[in-house]
């Protein structure tokens, strides 16, 4: 099968999905099984929806955006998640197995690219279109409620860890999953489970005052809900262009065409962020006030949460010493992760890489969440974006997860620029940016895991040589700390409106 066919069907799936995604989207945040009922129905009539109604981009194009029983308008939320979640799909099929942009390993004659072939390495293959697809879900329920459903990342996750234990490419995660670092983020994954497996329980015991679920409820869909915030435009733009990044993605071979449909991929992906997020709505007020009122205790509440953390912690870095500086137990833990039931598989090996990035990935939200939360006095970052950083973490691995997170930086200062330009919004929440972060990440992967070598190679060396200077860099580091979180509460008293 060529290339361009099995693009071509890999966009196809995409768009299925993206159906499907739009149910999920819809059903999670209003408390609705995705099961139950089983066929699709029109929020206003609720009218069961035929097959035929059902068809991705090309039903709603036909119907004109309109229920074909009661004529209310449907939401461009439908069209725009499909077009998305199938140029998603063929961008990550055309990176990893006809760019190979994924790495291997860096040496000091550079970056070894992985070398992916279907059908050895499907499991990677979909590892990454789960999480493809759980990014576009937890982006759209960002973007309209500032929401993101943990069970969507947790699928993720957990498919991460059981598509890395049956990935028969032990080279990959095989250093990585025997190191002391792998074996303490194993403890503190156990640890974390059990925990939140404690407080779940704790919480189903715990009786509900309905006056709490109604001042819980989600908007209505005739409100701020069913992706109001989606504006028609971005459909028409994202639709004819994710048709034709398609064709360039899928068939077209030269290099310099495949390099221009990515790039033009990710603009598209930008675009609909900014029309999106940008757009007004009832809940950014609400957000608002609410940071608002609980910026007083926001410092406690981060203390606290340190606090939950810690046995975690404690647990993962008692096992991280007993392995690092033991070498009976070193030795049994690299025989562990590397037992292999027959060929090249080594499934508690992949599993532990997978978990290591979840750990990984969460440490840095996590340290990121209550550090600066304590310097601004107010919540920093958000616990559903810590989910999406573990989601990533177990399955795309946890160079993707944090590279990814330094590049969606830039991206959503970029995108929070231009939504204060265009006077719509000055909120714009963090998963969408996070979602192209790691996809710009796998696109880059060579040219950042080549910085990053270089980086850690001199800093490794000024350490031998002259400690003082990497001492003095990292004083420079915490000076500028109190400095940066000064200009940044001027800033935002001088941007957030006035009473």
């Amino acid at each position: 099968m060529t290339t361009g066919l099995v693009g071509s069907f890999v966009y196809l799936v995409g768009l299925c999905v993206g159906s499907f995604l739009n149910v999920v989207i819809y059903r999670l945040p209003r408390g609705l099984s995705v099961a139950e009922p089983r066929w699709s129905f029109c929020p206003c009539c609720r009218a069961t929806l035929r097959w035929y109604d059902n068809i991705p981009v090309v039903s709603w194009v036909l119907l004109r955006g309109r229920c074909r029983y009661c004529g209310c308008a449907v939401s461009p939320q439908y069209p725009l998640v499909e077009a998305l979640t199938g140029l998603g799909f063929v961008l990550v099929y055309h990176l990893l197995f006809v760019a190979q942009t994924r790495v291997l390993a860096v040496s000091g004659t550079g970056a070894v690219r992985l070398a992916p072939v279907l059908p050895t390495d499907a499991p990677l293959l979909l590892a990454w279109l789960i999480l493809v697809a759980v990014l576009v879900a937890c982006s759209a329920m960002d973007l309209v409620l500032y929401l993101v459903d943990t069970r969507v990342t947790d699928f993720a996750m957990v498919a991460g860890i059981v598509l890395c234990a049956a990935w028969p490419r032990p080279a990959f995660f095989r250093a990585a999953a025997g190191s002391p670092l792998a074996a303490g983020a194993a403890v503190a994954f156990v640890l974390s489970a059990w925990m939140l497996y404690r407080a779940w329980r704790r919480e189903q015991r715990t009786p509900t005052d309905p006056a709490d679920d109604d001042a819980g409820a989600v908007p209505s869909a005739s409100s701020s809900g069913a992706g109001a915030g989606f504006a028609p435009v971005a459909v028409v733009v994202g639709g004819l262009v994710a048709l034709a990044v398609w064709l360039l993605l899928a068939n077209a071979r030269p290099a310099g065409t495949a390099s221009a449909g990515v790039g033009t991929t990710f603009l598209v992906f930008f675009v609909a962020m900014v029309l999106t997020g940008g757009q007004t709505r009832a809940v950014d007020d609400d957000l608002h006030a609410t940071i608002e009122a609980e910026a007083p205790e926001s410092r406690r509440e981060a203390l606290r949460e340190l606090a939950w953390l810690l046995p975690a912690l404690l647990g993962g870095g008692v096992a991280y010493a007993l392995v690092a500086t033991v070498p009976a137990v070193e030795s049994g833990w690299r025989t562990v992760v590397a037992w292999s039931p027959t060929g090249s598989f080594e499934p508690i090996g992949g599993a532990v890489y997978a978990i290591y990035g979840a750990i990984l990935a969460a440490a840095a939200g996590w340290a990121i969440r209550i550090l600066f939360t304590l310097a601004f006095g107010r919540e920093a970052f958000g616990v559903g974006d810590i989910y999406i950083l573990a989601a990533a973490g177990a399955a795309a691995g946890p160079d993707i997860a944090l590279i990814g997170f330094l590049f969606s930086i830039p991206v959503a200062l970029a995108g929070w620029g231009l939504s204060l330009l265009l006077k719509r919004s000055a909120m714009i929440p963090f998963g969408p940016p996070l979602a192209l972060g790691f996809l710009l990440t796998l696109w880059l992967n060579t040219a950042a895991a080549e910085t990053l070598h270089a980086y850690a190679t001199d800093v490794a060396s000024a350490w031998e040589r002259q400690p003082q200077i990497v001492l003095m860099g990292v004083g420079l580091l915490i000076v500028a700390l109190p400095i940066a979180v000064l200009m940044a509460n001027l800033v935002r008293r001088l941007v957030e409106p006035r009473e």
